[in-house]
């Protein structure tokens, strides 16, 4: 891709880095190439790889991985395609080449986000302002969403993701989705900012109300298991233990159903429902041998 280096673009690249300005700029491509970095206190050359980005005013800028992040990626190959917010880290004018890096732009922004929260809290609004986080990674083992949120690193326990229950969570998100979360707690001197998706949506079982007074409702398979049973999705997209008659066929997953709300239990947080149709007209098992003339 062109470089676009001109008078206009040479002023504003250079006020941008005299002032630490931070900058929106686009991953367009990830390559290894030979760039000078700063290593022991000295610039040597390396081969490295480098995030590949598109400045405002079309200008291209490199980015080496050491100045990504302070997180050791595999690869940077993911992020092609994604915003970062940067700032200019170096100009060379003669050879038309401008460095910018991700690290620093998180640092500065880090500093601002600490400051807010301490206000916020002192102020007791903490918990009242919502943020914009990107959620960066997932750990397996103890099920913690990792996520960047304004340069800075933050964490989310299973039970934050959603007020309901939630089935192989590592399926509901992608890397690099955005995610509306509050904070839930922080510590700066151990760098800890744990975070809620949950707080940021209403509860679904305050609704549950509504729904009970309905003489039936509508609602989806979730899951079927021999030892746990049914449970099923309603509207309002909480997940319950579903129960059926005798002679009502077995549902299977992602199926249709009617059902009506049997049990409300507050403090357990769970409810019941009986399931009592198949509104897309499965048919009723009068005999156990059915299925083999079906």
């Amino acid at each position: 891709m062109e470089k676009t280096w001109n008078e206009d673009n040479l002023q504003s690249l250079a006020e941008a880095r005299r002032t630490n300005q931070i900058l929106t700029a686009v991953v367009y491509g990830v390559q290894t190439m030979k760039l000078p970095i700063h290593e022991d206190g000295k610039v040597v050359s390396r081969e490295v790889e480098t995030a590949i980005f598109m400045l405002p005013g079309g200008v291209t800028a490199y980015c080496p991985v050491n100045e990504f992040s302070d997180y050791e990626y595999r690869s940077l190959a993911g992020f092609a395609g994604t915003k970062q917010q940067v700032i200019i880290d170096r100009l060379d004018l003669d050879h038309q080449i401008a460095m910018v890096s991700v690290k620093k732009a998180d640092e500065l922004l880090a500093q601002k986000l600490w400051n807010e929260m301490k206000y916020l809290q002192d102020n007791e609004q903490l918990s009242t302002k919502v943020y914009d986080a990107t959620i960066v990674g997932f750990n397996e083992k103890n099920e913690h969403i990792h996520l960047k949120m304004n340069g800075a690193r933050a964490f989310m326990v299973r039970n934050d993701w959603d007020h309901g229950r939630v089935r192989d969570l590592g399926e509901q998100f992608d890397r690099g989705e955005h995610v509306e979360v509050k904070v839930v707690r922080f510590d700066e001197e151990r760098q800890m900012i744990q975070v809620s998706r949950k707080a940021t949506i209403d509860d679904p079982f305050a609704k549950l109300d509504e729904l009970a007074k309905m003489d039936t409702i509508a609602g989806v398979i979730d899951s079927v298991h021999p030892i746990h049973g049914i449970f099923v999705k309603l509207s309002n997209g909480l997940v319950v233990k579903g129960m059926k008659p005798r002679d009502l066929a077995e549902p299977t997953v992602g199926e249709v159903v009617t059902c009506k709300v049997r049990e409300i239990n507050r403090e357990q947080r769970r409810a019941k429902v009986v399931i009592v149709a198949y509104p897309r007209g499965k048919k009723k098992r009068k005999d156990i041998t059915d299925f083999l003339f079906s």
